[in-house]
């Protein structure tokens, strides 16, 4: 007859299991110890650097906090029976005493993932942090072949009327800004002047516009962003004392739904250090560039430019 918990043990199983392929997983076993038969909710025996490793673990499916209680018997028994290693998993997380003696003691404390199924009941958040560079204003010069300003344009004229070769320039204007912020993070601004060779593609509002030469003035900034999203795994587990999340061989990572709306400035920063092998970070750009003409091509300027500068005031 099944247990309280015996499903909770099943599923730890399967994550020791996926964990470590060439091991032998049982669940509820026997085992002799000094002061008489113990139970063993999950034991896991296979072999690390060549040596025999024997690995206890302990599942509580509760609705309560794992407290410091379980930590202490759980290395008692680690003692008596001469495990290797001992590992408690919960299934409703731990309390902060009781991750102190888990650390104190080297004893594992984790909760068993498995994404859609109702047996795992903790949910696993982290926070997600992104860079924006952002180009939050823009100026736009003309010039004509003669290298003076174009008297066929009026004050206020519209740079998303303006086109080459019927396709908008705005949308070149669009990729060169998004390359620029991306070249020069640190930017408070950037200047982008360009001279072209002759060419009778360009038009304004119908009319044909002898362009010689463009200068863009980008006013810059870069922002730290965050929020928090869930996260789960087809199958793996949580370490609490290590607050990460452990995905075996052939199993899939879900990050949960970013919204676009909930970003809010923080002051913390990718810690870009060297990861331990097995693992990864998630590093998030947002790029807030001049905004293109929906469904319209992009003008090939690139190949039509002569001469170009790019002048840099920078933060850094």
């Amino acid at each position: 007859m099944a247990k309280p918990g015996d499903e909770y043990q099943e599923l730890v199983g399967a994550v020791a299991a996926a964990l470590d392929p060439g091991a032998s997983v049982k669940m509820g076993q026997w085992i002799e110890g000094p002061d008489g038969k113990r139970d063993l909710d999950v034991e896991v025996r296979g072999t690390i650097d060549g040596s025999p490793c024997f690995i206890l673990i302990e599942c509580k499916d509760w609705r309560d906090r794992v407290g410091i209680g379980v930590i202490d018997a759980l290395d008692s028994k680690r003692r008596d029976l001469g495990a290797d290693r001992a590992i408690a998993y919960s299934n409703s997380g731990f309390t902060a005493p009781a991750l102190r003696k888990a650390a104190r003691l080297e004893i594992g404390a984790a909760s068993a993932l498995k994404a859609g199924d109702g047996k795992a009941k903790v949910a696993i958040e982290t926070e997600i942090i992104a860079k924006r560079l952002s180009v939050d204003s823009m100026r736009v010069k003309l010039n004509g072949i003669s290298g003076k300003a174009l008297d066929e344009l009026e004050d206020g004229w519209i740079v998303g009327e303006l086109l080459f070769d019927n396709s908008p320039v705005i949308n070149w204007i669009s990729e060169l800004s998004r390359r620029l912020i991306e070249q020069h993070e640190n930017a408070t601004s950037i200047v982008f002047r360009c001279t072209f060779r002759q060419s009778s593609l360009w038009s304004y509002q119908g009319r044909l516009l002898p362009v010689g030469a463009i200068g863009l003035l980008f006013s810059c900034s870069k922002k730290w962003l965050s929020q928090v999203v869930r996260v789960d795994v087809t199958l793996g587990l949580f370490d609490h004392l290590r607050r990460r999340v452990t995905v075996p061989n052939q199993q899939a990572y879900f990050i949960g739904w970013i919204n676009r709306d909930a970003w809010v400035e923080t002051d913390k920063a990718w810690e870009e250090t060297e990861l331990e092998p097995g693992t990864f970070e998630i590093y998030l750009t947002l790029f807030n560039h001049i905004r293109p003409e929906p469904n319209s091509a992009t003008p090939k300027l690139e190949e039509l430019i002569a001469e170009r500068e790019v002048l840099v005031d920078s933060t850094m």
